[in-house]
């Protein structure tokens, strides 16, 4: 194996251990995943045709900008999302309700607590 295929290899593999402790958004994190798989297809591929070191540039520019977009759609589905209601607190109480016709029948209604 030739010593720049190594060195991109290497590369790949500790920004792919390295990447999940980071808290960054979902495009940074595509960007840099989509860049070093880029980078380590892309010395591969070059490596078959003896320019490693150039397939890894450019595999790792397109790999970037692949991932990134697909962060950013990540990022957009994210946004749209519901939050979720905050909890209250109350409790039921069951009341008798009489119809205009004369007829009575008990509903259990929430009530929040003031």
């Amino acid at each position: 194996m030739k010593p720049a295929l190594f060195a991109v290899l290497v590369v790949c593999s500790v920004v792919l251990f390295a990447l999940p402790g980071c808290e960054t958004t979902p495009t940074q994190q595509g960007a840099v995943l989509g860049g070093a798989l880029g980078a380590g297809a892309g010395a591969i591929i070059g490596n078959q045709s003896g320019h490693s070191g150039t397939g890894a540039l450019i595999g790792a520019g397109g790999g970037a900008l692949v991932g990134a977009l697909a962060g950013d759609q990540v990022d957009e589905a994210r946004k749209g999302q519901r939050q979720p209601e905050p909890v209250q607190r109350g409790h039921y109480e069951t009341r008798i309700v009489t119809r205009p016709n004369g007829e009575t029948y008990e509903e259990r209604v929430w009530v929040p607590d003031r």
